[in-house]
């Protein structure tokens, strides 16, 4: 069965290249993780830097626009009731840095009217005007976007009294020279930046995935059938992995286990009977090619062929729900059930076997609600064991009819089940081997010595507990125990 899988293995190694082409790559997820995110970062910086840039080349140049409004604003004054200005030609010069850009300014008073500059700029700031203090704005002059400077002062001397507002503007080229620079050689470093962060992804994909890559070949180097667990150092981020396919070959480890026992039972229990049956047949055979055969001799060989491919038939069965059952115990999950259900059932089963033995089995039980955490088809065939050998040798070493009993009962955490039977009972020295695979303690009984094994993989299935007890005044009774379900605590 192992060859056959590795064969089917070899067979679809195309079909396997198509699904690993097809198969996302999680060295590609990390690295297109990495460069979204890079990439947004990246982008949201730049957006930053480039409203930073204008922001920092404003605050310089509008230094310098304040710097020469204040030396304008220093040499404003009346004479003889009017407004008069000389303006310096140092408030010019702090301008002039700026080659590109024109200038433009005028002074005006709200009573006298135009002073002096660009009589048609007619510039006012976006918010209200307060005395004394410098506002500064973008706005439309001459077709060109202009950087003002805007402050209203109050003018008096001993006669008059006057309002007077000085508008100076710049012109936005060097601004936007200052902050094209500024932009360009951080947008440079953050591209050099995020292009090291790149390599340093891909780079750190590689060492990351190389745990996994270990893993890989210390399942590759591995021996066919070798199903040891995997002895590496992995990070913690990989050690659970490690785990969970140790735990899985260990799992596996077990199936193969019981299959080698499944398939071992399986030949010593057919091998047997199959030899019975073909001395029995080539015996008949003889008999009837022999003149002097009597009928009786004839029927008497016919019933033992007939009852060993009964014998041969139970065999078949029990080796049949062995396999079932250990396929269910590895592969379904323990839900909660009515333990008296499997338990009717197979009461049901084995009463009319019983009643053809001369025995008489009996329920007993007064319970409504069983309910465990368990396996219904496990259970069956569980009881189903335990009272066919109960009814198969209850009937040792007495002279009339007999017995069995099942019994079920309450306690506070769990549900105890009894088979009692008033049979021979079993020796102490053997109690502790009856659970053992082909152990029988009569060999002139009808029986495979399989059957109690499977009921003691059952129990521990279930953390279930069993016990075999002397019903007196003779007999023999199994105990087993069943732990209680409760949806509000799960298992209890």
């Amino acid at each position: 069965m192992w060859q056959k899988s590795l064969n089917h293995r070899n067979l679809s190694e195309e079909e396997e290249r198509n699904a690993l082409r097809k198969a996302p790559s999680l060295r590609v997820r990390f690295i297109v993780g990495g460069v979204l995110v890079i990439g947004i970062i990246a982008s949201l910086a730049i957006n930053l830097i480039f409203d930073y840039s204008q922001k920092l080349a404003d605050l310089s140049y509008d230094r310098l626009l304040r710097s020469a409004l204040l030396q304008m604003d220093e040499n404003v004054g009346l004479i003889r009731n009017e407004v008069s200005i000389d303006i310096p030609w140092s408030a010019f010069a702090t301008l002039a840095q700026a080659e590109e850009d024109r200038v433009f300014y005028k002074v005006e008073s709200l009573e006298q009217g135009f002073i002096t500059g660009y009589q048609d700029l007619d510039s006012m700031p976006p918010k209200p005007p307060v005395l004394d203090q410098i506002q500064f704005y973008n706005q439309e002059y001459s077709g060109e976007l202009v950087r003002f400077a805007w402050v209203e002062r109050y003018l008096t001397d001993p006669e008059t009294a006057q309002t007077v507002r000085i508008v100076l503007g710049q012109t936005r080229l060097s601004r936007e020279e200052m902050a094209s620079a500024v932009t360009q050689k951080a947008v440079e470093v953050v591209v050099f930046i995020a292009l090291v962060a790149i390599t340093l992804i891909i780079i750190g994909s590689h060492l990351v995935l190389r745990p996994l890559h270990r893993i890989e070949r210390a399942l590759e180097e591995r021996a066919m059938g070798d199903l040891t667990p995997i002895d590496i150092n992995t990070p913690k981020e990989t050690h659970h992995l490690k785990v969970a396919i140790n735990h899985f070959m260990a799992r596996l480890q077990t199936n193969l286990e019981q299959l080698e026992n499944y398939t071992a039972d399986a030949a010593h229990q057919l091998r047997t009977p199959l030899a019975s049956l073909r001395a029995l047949a080539e015996n008949a055979r003889d008999n009837t090619s022999a003149d002097n055969t009597s009928p009786e001799r004839q029927y008497q060989t016919l019933e033992n062929i007939v009852k060993q491919c009964d014998t041969l038939s139970q065999t078949v069965t029990l080796l049949l729900n062995q396999a079932v059952v250990s396929h269910r115990l590895q592969t379904h999950r323990l839900e909660p059930i009515e333990l008296l259900d499997p338990i009717k059932a197979s009461c049901r089963e084995q009463a009319v076997t019983a009643l053809h033995q001369g025995v008489h089995l009996s329920l007993d039980c007064e319970l409504q609600q069983t309910l465990i955490l368990g396996d219904s088809f496990s259970i069956q065939q569980m009881m189903q064991n335990l009272i066919e050998n109960a009814v198969r040798y209850s009937g040792l070493g007495v002279e009339h009819a007999t017995e069995v009993i099942v019994q079920v009962n309450e306690f506070e955490r769990f549900y105890r089940i009894k088979v009692i039977d008033y049979g021979g009972g079993i020796p102490d020295i053997e109690k502790e081997r009856v659970f053992e695979r082909f152990y029988r303690g009569r060999y002139d009984i009808a029986g495979s010595g399989v059957g109690l094994a499977m009921v003691k993989d059952i129990v521990d299935h279930h953390s279930a507990r069993i016990k075999i007890l002397d019903t007196e005044p003779k007999g023999t009774t199994f105990q087993v125990d069943f732990a209680k379900f409760t949806f509000n605590e799960g298992t209890t």
